[in-house]
C-alpha cells in the first residue's frame, strides 16, 4: 500500500495549485468588481469632502459681504504718529481732527531719604503701613479716596522690617503700587510708584510706628507719605497727572495716554507733548472693501473650477470626469451660476454683480472690472444696500451677500445635501466592505472544497497507478516463465 500523499498533484501528476489558482480567478471576478467599486467611492467620497471644503471658504467669503459694517470700515492716519497716533472702527465718522497734547498722564512717586538706610537689609522698624489711592489737591493740601479704594494695611512684623522685605511686602499686597529700591553712594532709598496713570491713582502711605511716634525720623515712620496727616518723612518726585489734549479746539483730559472713544470710533494715542497740532485724517478703507471682493471672487472662482473639472466629458476619449453625470454636482453647478447672473432689487444703482464690477467670464470664473469696482466704492451708501441689506418681510431684496452665503449654509448644514451625500457614500462602503468579507469568506470555502476534492483524486489516482503496475509487473513475470 502507498503512503499518503502529502502534497496535492503527487499522486495525480497533475499541477493542482495552477488549478486551483485558475478557478478561484474566475469566481473572484464579483470580488474584483466589487473592490473596484470600493476604490471609486473612496475617490468619490475625497472629492465630495474636497467640495464641501470649497463650498464652505465660498460661504467664509461670502458672509462679510453681509455685514453692513465691513463696507462702514474706516482707516485713520496721523501727520506726526510719533506725537499722536490713531485708529479707528466702522463707528467714526470720515474727517480731519486737529490734536494738541499740553499734557500727558503720570504716576505718582515717592522715595525715602537719602542716608536713612545702608543697605536693603538694614532693619526699618515694625508695625503696619496703610496704603490708599485718591487725588490729591494742589500743593497735597487736600486727598481725595479714589471711589471704590480702601486703605490696603500691611503688617510689618520683626522678620519682615528690613527694607528689602518691607519693598517685597508692598508688592505682594497688590495695592495699586509698586516698590522698588534705589542704590547709590548713599545707600538704599524706598521709591514707591502709582500702577496706573492719572491724577485719581495718586496715593497716601499712612504709618502705625510700633514705637509709637508717627512723623518722626525713626522706624516706619521714615517711608510715610501723607502731607494732610503731617506724616512726610519722603519726598513726592512726581505727581499723578492726566493727559491734557484738545481735539479741534474741544478740552479732553483722560487718566491714561490713550483717548479711546473721547471720538466716536476713534482711539488717539498720546506720546509727546506737541508743539504744533498731529492732524488726524479718517477716511473709508476702501483698500479692505476690494479685499473683500477679491477673496470673494477667488473662492467662487475655485469653487466654479472644481465643479468644471469634476464633470467635464473628454470626447477625445469618449471618457467623462468622476463626477460627470452625478445630479448633486451638476445642480449645483448651475446654482451657482445662477447666483452671480440673477438681479438683485436690494440697490437702484447695483442690480447685477457686473454693474459693481464683478464680471461673469465665458470659463464660468469671475473677474473683477477695475474701473467699476473704483466707481462702485466712491458709492459705498449703493454698495452696501446691494451687498449687504436685509429684509425681513422681503428676502427678495437681501443683498448678494446674503444670498450667497445661504445658498452655502443650505448646503452644509448638518441635513444639508453635501453631508447628506457624504453620509451616503460612507454607507454604501460600509456595505461594499461587508459584501467583500462575505465574498472572501465563500471563496475561501470554495478554495478548501477545491483542495479537498482533489486530495481525494489524488489518492485515487495513486491507487490505480499502483495497481496498474502490480499488474504489469504480474504480466511481465507471467510471460517470463511462458517462455
Amino acid at each position: 500500500m502507498q503512503g499518503s500523499i502529502s502534497s496535492a498533484g503527487i499522486g495525480s501528476g497533475l499541477k493542482v495549485d495552477d488549478i486551483i489558482t485558475s478557478l478561484l480567478n474566475v469566481e473572484k471576478q464579483p470580488l474584483t468588481k466589487l473592490q473596484t467599486t470600493a476604490t471609486t467611492m473612496q475617490t468619490k467620497l475625497s472629492a465630495f469632502g474636497q467640495m464641501q471644503s470649497l463650498v464652505s471658504a465660498f460661504r467664509d467669503a461670502a458672509t462679510p459681504l453681509h455685514a453692513a459694517a465691513n463696507f462702514a470700515v474706516t482707516k485713520a492716519g496721523s501727520s506726526d504718529s510719533s506725537t499722536v497716533a490713531a485708529s479707528s472702527t466702522d463707528k467714526a465718522v470720515p474727517g480731519s481732527y486737529s490734536v494738541a497734547v499740553t499734557a500727558l498722564s503720570a504716576t505718582q512717586s515717592t522715595v525715602s531719604t537719602a542716608g536713612q538706610f545702608a543697605a536693603s537689609t538694614t532693619l526699618v522698624g515694625t508695625g503696619s503701613i496703610s496704603l490708599r489711592l485718591g487725588t490729591w489737591a494742589p500743593g497735597q493740601t487736600a486727598f481725595t479716596a479714589k471711589p471704590g479704594a480702601q486703605d490696603i494695611v500691611i503688617p510689618i512684623g520683626a522678620s519682615d522690617s528690613s527694607l528689602g522685605a518691607i519693598r517685597d511686602k508692598i508688592n505682594a499686597a497688590a495695592a495699586g503700587v509698586s516698590a522698588t529700591l534705589i542704590t547709590d553712594a548713599a545707600g538704599s532709598r524706598l521709591a514707591l510708584q502709582s500702577t496706573k496713570t492719572g491724577a485719581e491713582n495718586g496715593f497716601k502711605v499712612s504709618v502705625t510706628d510700633t514705637d509709637g511716634t508717627n512723623n518722626d525720623a525713626t522706624g516706619l515712620s521714615r517711608l510715610g507719605f501723607d502731607p494732610t496727616a503731617g506724616t512726610a518723612q519722603s519726598t513726592l518726585t512726581q505727581s499723578a497727572a492726566n493727559a491734557q489734549a484738545t481735539i479741534n479746539g474741544i478740552a479732553v483730559t483722560t487718566a491714561g495716554n490713550t483717548l479711546a472713544d473721547v471720538v466716536d470710533g476713534i482711539t488717539f494715542t498720546l506720546s509727546k507733548v506737541t508743539t504744533t497740532p498731529a492732524i488726524v485724517t479718517v477716511a473709508s478703507d476702501t483698500g479692505s472693501i476690494k479685499a473683500m471682493l477679491d477673496k470673494f471672487v477667488g473662492a467662487y472662482n475655485d469653487l466654479s473650477s472644481f465643479l468644471a473639472s469634476a464633470t467635464r466629458y473628454d470626447a477625445s476619449s469618449k471618457s467623462g470626469a468622476l463626477l460627470q453625470g452625478d445630479a448633486l454636482t451638476t445642480g449645483l453647478q448651475t446654482q451657482l451660476r445662477a447666483l452671480v447672473s440673477q438681479p438683485g432689487s436690494a440697490s437702484t444703482q447695483y442690480g447685477a454683480l457686473s454693474n459693481i464690477g464683478l464680471e461673469f467670464q465665458k470659463d464660468g470664473s469671475l473677474k473683477l472690472d477695475g474701473v467699476k469696482v473704483s466707481a462702485a466704492l466712491a458709492n459705498l451708501p449703493e454698495l452696501t444696500l446691494a451687498m449687504s441689506n436685509l429684509s425681513v418681510s422681503d428676502p427678495g431684496k437681501n443683498g448678494f451677500g446674503k444670498k450667497f452665503s445661504d445658498w452655502a449654509d443650505g448646503l452644509l448644514a448638518t441635513d444639508g445635501r453635501l453631508p447628506g451625500k457624504t453620509k451616503s457614500i460612507q454607507s454604501q462602503i460600509v456595505s461594499n466592505q461587508k459584501d467583500q468579507a462575505r465574498f472572501n469568506e465563500r471563496l475561501s470555502q470554495i478554495e478548501a472544497r477545491l483542495r479537498a476534492q482533489y486530495s481525494t483524486l489524488d489518492k485515487t489516482m495513486a491507487k490505480a497507478n499502483a495497481l496498474s503496475q502490480y499488474v504489469n509487473q504480474q504480466i511481465t513475470t507471467w510471460n517470463k516463465s511462458s517462455a
